[in-house]
Formats: structure tokens, sequence, C-alpha cells
């Protein structure tokens, strides 16, 4: 402690504290310290001589800096002297010889502001000798305690282990303060160290183990004295997924009619993802339970009663996993049935199937036990199934299958129950053969009806090589180490199959081999490579060539995708005025040459600039810069760039607008000439106008008439750069073909219009006129204009129609827009055809013009809801639309109406379809009549009556 407050002091001068001296004595304090109420407090304090050594070393004096005399804060000789707001509170804190440290036990509001310094040996050292009381040092009293910083370390993943540091900085290190943290204290470690600016820092380091994705850390401070501060934080970590796991009976068989226990299982670290499991064979019973196994760790588990037939051999046992978020995995499993023959007293078990190649091997799997003791001198012999008689394919004798002789053999021991068959040299006359084991004392001959098709393994063999799998352990990520692996599965461990990877383009090869056998009779051998991603790699080849000669190439094609490394707003707007245009710079920097980057704006109607460049090796900063036009509107809204990564994602950065409204302001030009004469004119303070327009300021001002010959206006803005002159020479470049006079200056005229007006000509621009022959030059007062700037076009006001409308009715329609641009004013259309439209411009004041368009509509196109819209389009295609909505009725008696050739009144109308009406419900009913009539029976013959030559049917 001593060591370490000797060297605070010594770097006191390197932090900024105060030494003086006269060169033969000096002392070292800070000028100013922080205290806190009722802590105590400690003033790092030393001091040195070359000359004039004190005759009491260890005398050291503090006093109260005072106009006159030497109030005492400590003196160790006269302790009853001291004055009372130190009494008993003062103490010296020594830890060498020139050590004069002063430490002060309860320190409260009396205290703020109190200016003390030191003084060694005053008996014998004077005021000539050191002027001790030119060094002093300022007591701060703060009220209240400052929170403590918490600080979290480590990777933040449910399951794993973060440290948690809780640290607070008070002037108090003889007495620290107490620090807890709400997540325990197991393993905890406290730490005070001295800082340089004769502070100290007290630290209390914890463990965390993170058991939820969202947790919260609080940690409070107690200083000596009992003021108390908190502080909290949140940890937010990812939650983990492990891979899916089938664990199947022990030896990976499944007995042919019975029930075996298989499961599956899969842990996580969030218990808000709730996985189900399910398998492919769902009429088999199953059960799943959910279990917490360890901190921050949830197993979730099936058990599934599985019964094995002969028909499930070599097919697929699937289980998924479903978890809440749409994460889905899966995991599969080859079935292999175990075959028994129990009623002999001893079982074997071989595969269904087993696949070779033609030239090379192929192994059959086999083993047997028995049920009782098993006999010595047992022999193995290997039978090939055919309709008749079964010639022996093992060992080697007369009469055996010819296509075998010479390629079987036992690679195992039959003492340890081991009856395999290897197969050499594979050709296609061996396919679908069918071979069974025989391991008994007596010969196969001896038992009758021994078919054994369902006991026989199928030897499948084709001259096709299958294709290697190809697998990647993720996304690669330029700049990152990727890893692929190349596998194949075949049946001839004596002679596996070679392979070989190759990366694209850069021609990477060589690799890492494992094999290992995946089931009975299957091995697969895995070649792993591993390599740092480059932007040009395209893929990976795996080549595999099996001893026989055949081989099989699997490409495997990726994308190397571009990894964010930043985006900012590297210019943010800040605080804007209305109208007042700002640069505001998105950065996206990323490692890739040719990313498919998109930035875009939520502000997409205002003109942005695009540009990309490498700042260091493989690095690349892409720039979007907005030219942001803000209203008061914008006000407390956010400003947001997206870069868009296809694919990779979407980030954004995003910043709030701040937006003020434009207040008018006295404007002084600069460079105005002394000789000029100052007159008044009337211009605008302050117009709007719409970037890419053109904007007219309206100007006039008086002057007696004999001035007003062989004058010429000119527009200056703030600097005296000339906007407008009549000698395009002597206008700015920004301004050259872009302004005019609309008036006449001898008129009093000074109206200016500027074209295609830029998003930062804001102004102010100012008139000045002057003689055209001689020096007379003329200022005028409030001649300073101000412009605006629109983020978009002012919207279209339609008049409003009538709620309800008759078809075939007039319904007359004006819209209009207001802009600042006469030379170049809006396009109105409309959203129906009309015959003619009236267009009106019209001069409103104060810089603004109106143009409108009348129509006529006679809405004849079916009743119903309809809208009516009115677009305006501005110069550069901008739009905006208005709409307005309406019911139309009776357009069936519009139609009726109009296809009569005369004009008959809508009353008559009326009355003959009313007429029409009757009609046909009369007819409607005497049809009825006569149906009734013709459906009854003919009257008998003595009713019948002739009429007119004809017979009357009467009743």
């Amino acid at each position: 402690m001593a060591d370490v407050l000797q060297h605070v002091l010594l770097t006191m001068v390197i932090a900024g504290f105060l030494v003086c001296g006269s060169g033969a004595w000096y002392v070292k304090m800070p000028s100013h310290i922080k205290a806190l109420w009722k802590s105590c407090l400690v003033i790092p304090c030393s001091f040195d001589y070359h000359q004039s050594p004190p005759k009491v070393p260890g005398r050291v004096v503090w006093y109260q800096y005072a106009r006159s005399g030497y109030p005492l804060v400590y003196d160790a000789w006269y302790n009853r002297k001291v004055i009372s707001k130190f009494s008993g509170k003062t103490s010296l804190v020594r830890h060498g010889p020139r050590d004069c440290s002063l430490q002060i036990s309860r320190v409260d509001s009396s205290l703020h502001m109190e200016k003390i310094y030191t003084w060694v040996d005053p008996e014998n050292v004077g005021w000539k000798t050191y002027k001790f009381y030119d060094t002093t040092v300022t007591i701060q009293v703060e009220q209240t305690a400052e929170p403590p910083k918490i600080s979290i370390y480590g990777e933040m993943k449910v399951g794993q282990s973060v440290t948690v540091q809780c640290s607070v900085v008070h002037t108090c290190p003889t007495f620290p303060p107490t620090l807890k943290l709400n997540i325990g204290s197991e393993g905890s470690k406290v730490a005070t160290e001295l800082l340089l600016d004769g502070t100290a820092r007290t630290t209390l380091t914890v463990s965390l183990h993170i058991q939820s994705d969202q947790q919260r850390v609080g940690c409070s401070v107690r200083h000596h004295g009992g003021l108390e501060a908190a502080a909290s934080g949140s940890v937010e970590a990812e939650c983990s997924f492990q891979p899916l796991r089938i664990v199947p009976p022990s030896d990976r068989m499944f007995p042919e009619g019975k029930v075996s226990s298989v499961s599956c299982s899969v842990e996580y670290s969030c218990p808000k993802h709730v996985p189900t499991l399910t398998w492919n064979y769902r009429s088999m019973p199953s059960t799943l339970t959910v279990s917490m196994v360890g901190v921050g760790r949830w197993r979730a588990q099936s058990e599934l009663n599985f019964t094995a037939a002969a028909q499930y051999q070599g097919r697929p046992l699937t289980c998924v996993a479903r978890f809440t978020g749409g994460r889905r995995q899966e995991e599969s499993m080859t079935i292999e049935v175990k075959r028994s023959i129990l009623s002999r007293g001893w079982s074997y078990e071989t595969p269904g199937s087993i696949n070779g190649l033609v030239g090379s091997c192929a192994v059959i799997p086999c083993s047997f036990t028995y049920t009782s003791t098993r006999p010595s001198g047992l022999e193995v012999k290997w039978y090939l199934l055919q309709p008749d008689a079964d010639p022996q394919v093992f060992p080697q004798k007369q009469g055996m299958a010819v296509k075998y002789a010479g390629r079987t053999s036992l690679p195992g021991s039959v003492s340890q129950g081991n009856c395999s068959l290897y197969i050499e040299r594979l050709e296609m006359s061996l396919d679908q053969n069918r071979l069974y084991p025989w391991v008994d004392k007596n010969p196969i001959t001896s038992y009758q009806d021994h078919n054994l098709y369902d006991r026989t393994s199928q030897l499948r063999v084709t001259e096709i090589a299958q294709q290697p799998q190809v697998k990647m352990n993720g996304v690669p990520w330029v700049g990152e180490e990727m890893k692929v692996f190349c596998s194949v599965r075949h049946s001839c461990p004596a002679a596996p199959p070679n392979l070989t990877l190759d990366a694209e383009p850069l021609g990477r090869t060589g690799g890492r081999l494992s094999e290992t056998e995946v089931s009975h009779g299957v091995w697969e051998r895995t070649l792993e490579l591993t390599w740092t991603v480059r932007e040009e790699d395209v893929g990976v080849v795996c080549t595999v060539r099996h001893p026989g000669g055949q081989t099989a190439k699997t490409n495997h094609r990726m994308k190397a995708e571009c990894p964010l490394h930043e985006i900012k707003m590297s210019e943010e707007p800040g605080e804007l005025m209305e109208g007042v245009a700002r640069h505001v710079t998105c950065s996206v920097s990323y490692i890739c040459k040719k990313p498919n980057l998109a930035i875009t704006w939520n502000y997409s109607d205002m003109q942005s600039s695009r540009t990309t460049l490498e700042t260091s090796g493989n690095t690349f900063n892409t720039t979007s810069i907005l030219t942001f036009v803000p209203s008061l509107e914008d006000d407390g809204k956010v400003l947001t760039c997206t870069a868009q990564f296809t694919p990779g994602g979407t980030f954004s950065a995003s910043s709030s607008l701040r937006v003020k409204k434009y207040k008018q302001r006295f404007v002084t030009l600069d460079n105005i000439d002394n000789k000029s004469t100052i007159l008044a004119a009337d211009v605008l303070p302050k117009i709007t106008a719409l970037p890419r327009s053109c904007v007219v300021i309206p100007c006039s001002f008086q002057m007696p008439d004999h001035l007003k010959t062989g004058l010429r206006g000119i527009w200056y803005n703030r600097e005296g750069g000339r906007v407008y002159h009549g000698g395009q020479s002597k206008v700015l470049t920004h301004f050259k073909g872009r302004t005019k006079l609309l008036g006449t200056v001898g008129h009093g005229n000074c109206t200016l219009e500027i074209n295609d007006i830029k998003p930062f000509d804001n102004g102010p621009f100012c008139f000045r006129a002057e003689a055209v022959s001689g020096e007379a030059k003329y200022s005028f007062n409030d001649s300073c204009v101000f412009i605006v700037m629109q983020a978009s076009p002012e919207r279209p006001r339609l008049t409003a129609a009538p709620t309800d409308v008759d078809a075939g009715s007039v319904i007359n329609a004006t819209c209009s827009v207001n802009h600042t641009c006469p030379s170049q004013p809006p396009v109105l259309t409309w959203s129906h055809p009309t015959n003619t439209a009236v267009i009106g411009h019209t001069w409103m004041g104060q810089g603004v013009w109106e143009t409108s368009s009348t129509v006529t509509l006679i809405p004849e196109w079916g009743d119903g809801t309809k809208h009516l819209s009115c677009t305006a389009t501005f110069s550069k295609r901008r739009v905006q639309v208005a709409i307005v909505q309406f019911t139309v009725k009776g357009s069936l008696m519009f139609q009726l109406r109009s296809s009569m050739h005369v004009t008959i009144p809508a009353s008559v109308v009326v009355i003959v379809v009313l007429l029409a009406a009757v009609i046909a419900v009369c007819l409607r009913r005497k049809c009825k009549r006569q149906t009734e009539n013709f459906s009854s029976p003919p009257p008998r013959p003595e009713k019948r009556s002739p009429v007119g030559g004809r017979v009357k049917w009467t009743r």
C-alpha cells in the first residue's frame, strides 16, 4: 500500500496535480479533491527538499487557509487548538518519512469548499524557506453517492459463465465501501486500488453462470458513513441447441418380432424453445418427456417402442424435432433387423443385404450364439440359396458354387462367435445372390424344410459408384476459416476407396482422412479439408476412386458471403432548420469486393449518392450521402439508413431528428461599399421553394425619378458573391444560366427568378442597384430573402363532390395546387376521361401561384361507390395525388331514358315501368290458370258443345 501511494504521489505531476516549490523545497498534493458526506477522506500529500532540512522531519501540521492567522486543522502537539469543524476528525496517514497525507474521518457539509494546506516542521522551517500556504487543496463535499459501474466480460450464451464486475471510485481507501451483487457472492473477490488522481477504486468480481436469455444484474454500494447507491444492467444471451441424437439398442440391432426401445433426445438452453419430437413410424407408441439436466440446460426425449419386421431391414428410422420459433432438426439411422433360429438351439445375426462394387470386396458381418454350451470343433459354412439345392460357397470343396471358387474366406475367429464371410473380386454374376451361414455340429441336410429365405443376406453388386457426400460446417464467410467434409460409404475395409478434395479455383488439396463403421458391413471413409474462404471461391470438388476402377465426383457449389464489419452514420443530421438541406452520410464497412449491397433511406423521395472505396486489404466501405431537406413535421421522427446484403441479412443505423422553425434574422451583407446609398425595398423575408424546380422572388423598390434611368440590378449572396448580374461573367459559377430578372429595374421592379434551384440555395439573397455608368451605388434595407426548401411538392386540393350523385347528372370538379414556379407549372390530370378542362394560373401573392383545372363530368359507369382522383405532376416527374369518394345511383333509369329518341318526363317513365310490371303479373297469373286447366282431365262427352265448327271444352 505504501509503495502504491508513493507511486501515486510521484505521478501527480503528470496527472495535473499541484506541485509547488522554491527549488530547495516542494510539496505535492491535488489542488481539488472530492469527499463524500459522512464518509472519510484521505488527501494524498508528500514533500521533499534539497537543502534547509527540517530539524523535526516527523513534525507535520495542517492549517486552514485564512487571510490572517494559522487556524489549525491537524497538530499532534497542540491537538486541543484544532478548530472545531476539524477537531477529533483529522489524523496523519504516513507510509514513508516524507509522507504528509491527511485523513479526515467524518466528512460533513461544513467542510465544503474548505481550503487547507500542510506545513512541515513549522517551528524551524519558516516561510522564507518555503511558502507552504501557496500549496493548498480545496475540499468539495458531495451529498449523494455516485452509482457503481457494472461490467460483464465473456461469451454471452445461455449455459456459459461470464465475469461480472461492480466497481466504484471513492476517496476513502482506509475504509473502502461495501459492494453487493444480486447474483450471489460465491467465489467473489474484492480489490481496492489507488488511482493516479488520488482517488481509489474498489471492485467486486463475481462469476455468473447464465441461466436464461434475459437476466438482470443489480449492484449496490454502501459507503463508510452510510450513504448508498445502486445500478442495474441486463445480460442478453444467445440460446444454444445441441444436435439431435438417436440412441438405438446397445448392439444397434432390432430383434425381429420383438419390442425394442429406441430414444431420440435433444438438449437446448432456453426453456421457451420447447420442441415436439415425432418419428416416421407414427403407428408405434412413443412417450415424450422434458426435464432440466443442469443449470441453464433442458432436454426433450422421446422413447419409441419399436417392433421390428423383416421388411424394415435397411429402411431409415427418422426422428424430427420442431422447436417453437420455427427451428427444425432431423436425424436418421438405418434399421438392422436381427434374425434367429432359436428352434435349433443356436442363432445367428446377419444384415438383410450388403452392397458392393465390381472389382472391390465385401464383408457379410455374422455372429452366432448358442442357448446352451457351445459344442467344440464347430465349423462355419456358407451356402448359396437356390431353388433346388443350396451349393456351398465356403469352405472350398468339390461341388461348391463355381463362381465363388477362390473368392471366399473367414476374416474372424469362430471360437469367438464370429461367422463373417469375406468375398473378394466382386463381379456382376454375384448380384442378387442370397447367402446364409450354418454353424451346427449336424449337417444342414439332416434338417428338412430348412427354407431360410428370410434369414439370408442378399448380395447387391453394381458397376456404378455412388457419388460422395459433401458437407460444410456452416456459412462460408469471406476471410473466415471453413471446413468441408467429403465422405463415401463402402463394403471393403481391406481395400478402401481413395478420396481427393479440391477447393476451386485456387486448387487447395489435401486434408485429413478418417474411417468408421457406420453399420454392419458398411464403412464410411471421410476426408476433411480446412481453408480460409476468399471471395472468388466457388465450390469444392470431391472425387472417389474405387479399387475396381470406378470413379464418382461431386461438385459442391457455394457462394462466399460478405461479413458486415460496421454500419454507422458517420455524419449525423444533428440539429436542423426547416427547409435548410443537410448532407447525412451513412457508411457500411464489409469484407468483399463486389457484394450485392443495397443502401436505402426511410425518406426515399430525397436525393442520395453512393461511393465505394477500398479502405485496407480486403475491407471495403460503401458510403451513401443523403441530401436531407427537413420540415417541421419531421421533428421527433427517426432517420434510418438500411443496408441489405443479398444474401447475408439486413442491418441499419438510425438517428433522431430535431427540426426547429426558421426565425427571421437581420442580415448584414459583407463587402458593402461604404459609398452606397441606403434606400428602402420591398422583398419577402422568407419564401418556400421546391428543389429542382424554380422560384420567383417578388421585389420592388422606390427611388426618385431622376435616379431610375441607367440603373443595373444586382442580386448578391451573404458573402457578396453575385447571384445575378447583367454580365454573366460576373455571376458565380454555381448560379450561371439559372437566374434572371423578370422586371425592369427602371420601373422599380427587381423580381428575380432562380431556375433548377438546388437543395442548398437557401441564401439569404439580397438586392442592390448601381448606375450603369458612374460610381453611384444603392443598397436597400430589408432587401434580403431566405429560401426554405420543401422536401416534397404541395398536395393538390380537390373540391368536395356531393356525397350522393344521380347517374347522368353533371358534376363540376376543380383541382388546384400551389407552387412557386410560374414558368414550369405543374400539370394536372384526372382519373376519368374529360372532354374539356379549364386550366387557370393565378397569382396568390407572397411568391405563390395557383394552377387549377376545372372539369365537367357525367357519371354513367354504374351504381356504387366511386373514386375521382386528380394528379399533380411537377418538374422532374414528381407526383402528388388527391382523391374524393361519392356514391352513384339510378344507372338503370339513366340507361332507359338514354335509349329513347324523344325526351319524356321522368314521371311518365315511372308510370310506364309500373304498367309493364302490372301486365307482367297478370300474364303470369293467366298462364298459371291455363296450365291448371290443361292439367285437369277432359269433361265427359255430354258436356261437350260445338262452337264455330270447333269443339269447346266446358266444365
